[in-house]
């Protein structure tokens, strides 16, 4: 059965309503995610009231946003507030104006679940297990540590970005002076916190400012994948690029592609709490989340109704998403991963490859999908299917592994493959280029040996002749169609390991 939520996040700098849709299959999508600039911190009086203003330019969102998800058919709504109501002292009274005027009763977060939501959204999101996590929003900061996947500790600082610009920037730009009087300020706050000290793990960004940071570096490196989740930069890189955004005019800011129109006089002193956390942790690296509060708020509604806290395994649970959006035909793939573990292990016994002990796992992720680009056309299913692993985030897998399983589970040739990798020297040498060649190649000729999807190959086994190896061909049924496809295609794994091989048919007859 179909189910709608309507996650809405009132937060100091903006507020947001996103539809999340459950499908019968338990698939789970971003419907619709549109957002109002309402910068509530800044009608925060100097009583610590939100001003009367403010509360009515919450209410007229909060219509349009009501409005919105009737239309959709939205039947549950999970409206939430954080720092900027949370903080103020009139929080009950805004509470109860919003109830007499819209009929909504907004949930107001405490620090401590506003943190363990966005850690919830790491942890179920990405291959993170142990690490650092900061959502600087308008009003707040909110850092956490997580071991093993479990929250170890939280802290919520009274400063977020609009509250830093105000505080610490006069003009369009930070000056120098300004940026060294908001580091130091920075520094002070992070050391009065015990905790916060280096473990060696990486630092994880949510929320708008990390979104727009990562954008901003994919922009100044012309980094060719789509998507930021899961996107990592070492720490120098990190260093780089803020002092780049911080040392920008207003006109630079405003032609910089990644930069959101409505950050651009407030993402300097984000950036910089953001930089400083980073080098006051000594991280190695700061890596993207794009999931976040909102994503832990709908995570939590929807482990619930499975009966489960977190995901046991991420990428698994990305896998079966994928595999039912996609219509893979299960019995099918499996099939393939069951022929092509028996041509590896083969490979292996008649000492033709050395095994690497990454190829394994992606050869059976790369037999699960194998051409799943045959569900928008077939005479392109190679090339779809690249695109569409490489613009799926694929929660649980980094950059590289993406791109990696694109290639060998798209596979057409070894030229088609330099071409690809080209862009990315750092991550694929020689001996990687090897592996994606073999594992690729392997999954075309299970691919084209399972060509009529009847599964009439059975068992492949795999011995050395005097000429090179045999793949004898173990049936039931004559695999006239499966041999023809399997000869023009053997091509490509003889080029890998460098052997000529023969297809046998061993026909079986069943009483």
């Amino acid at each position: 059965m179909e189910k709608k939520l309507a996650v809405i996040d009132i937060g100091s700098n903006s507020i947001r309503n996103v539809i999340f849709e459950v499908n019968r299959h338990g698939q789970y999508f971003e419907r619709l995610n549109v957002k109002e600039v309402a910068r509530l911190s800044s009608h925060i009086t100097d009583a610590n009231e939100l001003s009367e203003m403010g509360i009515q330019s919450l209410i007229e969102t909060l219509d349009h946003f009501i409005s919105l998800n009737k239309h959709h058919g939205v039947k549950e709504m999970l409206p939430v507030a954080t720092a900027a109501i949370r903080n103020a002292s009139n929080s009950e009274a805004i509470l109860n104006e919003v109830l007499d005027a819209t009929g909504m009763e907004i949930r107001l977060l405490s620090d401590y679940e506003e943190a363990y939501y966005g850690y919830s959204a790491i942890v179920n999101s990405t291959y993170i297990e142990d690490g650092y996590s900061v959502d600087i929003g308008g009003g707040s900061m909110e850092v956490t540590y997580f071991k093993d996947r479990e929250l170890v500790f939280y802290h919520s600082f009274p400063f977020g970005a609009v509250t830093l610009t105000n505080d610490f920037m006069s003009g369009d730009t930070l000056s120098k002076d300004e940026r060294k009087q908001l580091t130091a300020f920075l520094k002070k706050a992070f050391k009065d916190i015990d905790w916060l000290v280096p473990h060696g793990v990486p630092l994880v960004g949510v929320g708008g400012t990390a979104r727009n940071l990562v954008r901003v570096e994919q922009s100044l490196s012309h980094f060719p994948l789509e998507g930021i989740h899961q996107y990592t930069l070492g720490a120098d890189r990190l260093h780089e690029v803020v002092d780049e955004l911080i040392d920008m005019s207003t006109k630079q800011l405003g032609r910089l592609d990644g930069l959101s129109k409505d950050r651009m006089d407030i993402i300097a002193p984000a950036v910089t709490a953001i930089d400083e956390l980073a080098r006051h942790l000594k991280v190695p690296e700061f890596t993207m989340s794009n999931n976040g509060l909102r994503e832990g708020l709908f995570y939590e509604y929807y482990l619930k109704e499975n009966n489960e806290i977190r995901f046991a395994d991420v990428k698994e649970e990305s896998f079966r998403h994928f595999e039912k959006q996609y219509d893979v035909d299960p019995v099918r793939h499996r099939h393939l991963v069951h022929l092509a573990r028996q041509i590896y292990m083969g490979l292996i016994e008649a000492k033709t490859i050395k095994p690497k002990p990454f190829e394994p796992g992606l050869l059976e992720a790369a037999c699960r999908l194998a051409y799943v680009g045959e569900y928008i056309d077939h005479n392109n299913k190679s090339d779809h299917t690249f695109h569409l692993i490489t613009t799926n985030d694929f929660k649980g897998m980094n950059n590289e592994d993406r791109l990696a399983l694109a290639l060998v589970t798209s596979y057409k040739s070894r030229r088609l493959l330099e071409q690809h990798i080209e862009g990315f020297p750092e991550w694929f040498d020689l001996k990687m280029l090897k592996s994606l060649e073999l594992i690729g190649s392997i999954v075309k000729l299970v691919d084209a040996l399972d060509l009529t999807e009847r599964q009439v190959v059975e068992n492949i086994d795999v011995e050395t002749t005097d000429d090179g190896l045999a793949f004898t061909l173990q049936t039931t049924t004559s695999p006239r169609f499966e041999l023809q496809r399997g000869i023009r295609h053997k091509k490509h794994l003889e080029r890998a390991i460098e052997t000529t091989i023969e297809l046998r048919v061993e026909e079986r007859i069943t009483l």
